[in-house]
């Protein structure tokens, strides 16, 4: 048997292997999941997975989570550009922070490679944003959001320093960003009670935002009391673990004694059996492909049915599987109130009074919402 040449016998050796690794490296769909579809569900969980107990994703846990792969970090992301959207600055990604990342890596891809603008890449457009997205060319965010520019945070952008520095030092001191605080307090408890809408607060109006003050302040003081353990003034890391916990069973403390008893942790066991079971139904009825998540193309009629679970569970007064003639009703009626305080609150971001939102009024409304539940204590929304 004649023997074969060295270059055959290497690449017989290795070469298979070789080859293998670039054709697996070539066909790596960094897309999925994080880009099209955007499993936000699947990601969430891989996100709280990664972020440990404070809930929140800093620089380390970030690094981590992308050197131990098949988690929340993709392979091409990296820190800096996540970081751009730390909304409150503490150098740490909250999911809500995360989502909107992700999502606008998802806009900016689509942008640049959905040449046939269905919403989606397939061939050529897939094979094109992946080699995108491997090479780097998404890993940085040239548009930042929430008012942040490549500084970090709002304090670092012309406008603001320009407004509220008052020594002229090019910089924002801690009196003068409080003084911008204060300021932007200012103007939205103006917004919110000035109900006359005359620009003033009458004396009226001044007494109820005092009140709202207080109420804030003393919501604020118990929330603070419960859980600064060290009483330095702050939440520390360590004191967050605490919080999430006492949230999620605040609702079944019916005696508002500070813990669960006996009869307060049944019903919080069987609230949480029900969301499951709720959950198991959900993934039944929507995930078609059965591949344990809810995919972008199969979320289509999912919010109508939480709603009418929702409906059913809260109408069904008697309990026996079924709403009859006066539970619809009173079911199409709360529908008709929900649906007139809704109007009625959409058309406080009408500026322009033409009857519909304009892209900057429905942005206005989304981010009204967003607020909601942060800054635990009364700081955050009404």
């Amino acid at each position: 048997m004649k023997k074969l040449p060295a270059v055959i016998l290497i690449l017989a050796v290795f070469g298979g292997d070789a080859m293998a690794a670039d054709e697996t490296k070539a066909s790596t769909d960094l897309c999925r999941n994080v880009v099209d579809p955007y499993e936000s569900v699947g990601q969430k969980t891989l996100f709280f997975k990664a972020a440990g107990k404070d809930n929140e994703l800093d620089e380390k846990e970030f690094d981590a989570d992308k050197t131990a792969g098949n988690g929340f970090v993709a392979s091409f992301e990296k820190w800096a550009t996540i970081a751009a959207f730390d909304r409150d600055g503490n150098k740490q990604i909250d999911w809500l922070e995360a989502d909107a990342y992700r999502r606008d890596l998802r806009r900016r891809v689509l942008a640049a490679h959905d040449t046939s603008k269905d919403g989606k890449l397939t061939g050529e457009e897939r094979a094109a944003a992946n080699k995108a997205l491997a090479t780097g060319r998404f890993a940085t965010v040239r548009r930042r959001r929430s008012g942040r520019d490549s500084r970090g945070s709002y304090w670092g952008r012309p406008e603001a320093i320009k407004q509220y520095d008052t020594d002229k030092d090019g910089k924002l001191s801690e009196a003068e960003k409080e003084a911008a605080r204060a300021a932007y307090r200012a103007r939205r408890e103006l917004q919110y009670y000035d109900k006359n809408k005359d620009g003033k607060l009458d004396e009226s109006e001044t007494a109820a935002r005092d009140k709202g003050r207080a109420e804030r302040e003393k919501r604020h003081k118990e929330f603070m009391d419960r859980f600064d353990k060290n009483k330095n003034g702050q939440i520390d890391e360590g004191e967050r673990g605490a919080i999430g916990e006492y949230y999620r069973n605040r609702r079944y403390d019916t005696n508002n004694d500070g813990k669960l008893d006996e009869t307060e942790t049944a019903a919080r066991d069987k609230a949480n059996a029900d969301r499951e079971k709720t959950r198991k139904e959900m993934y039944e009825k929507f995930d078609k492909n059965k591949n344990g998540r809810i995919d972008e193309d199969e979320r289509s009629g999912i919010g109508e049915w939480f709603r009418a679970r929702r409906e059913f569970q809260y109408y069904d007064k008697n309990k026996d599987g079924k709403l009859d003639e006066s539970e619809t009703a009173e079911r199409d009626k709360g529908r008709a109130e929900r649906e007139k305080r809704r109007a009625e609150f959409r058309k406080r971001f009408d500026k322009d009074g033409d009857g519909k939102l304009n892209e900057e009024e429905e942005r206005a409304y989304r981010n009204s919402f967003r607020g909601r539940g942060r800054g635990r204590g009364g700081r955050g929304g009404r």
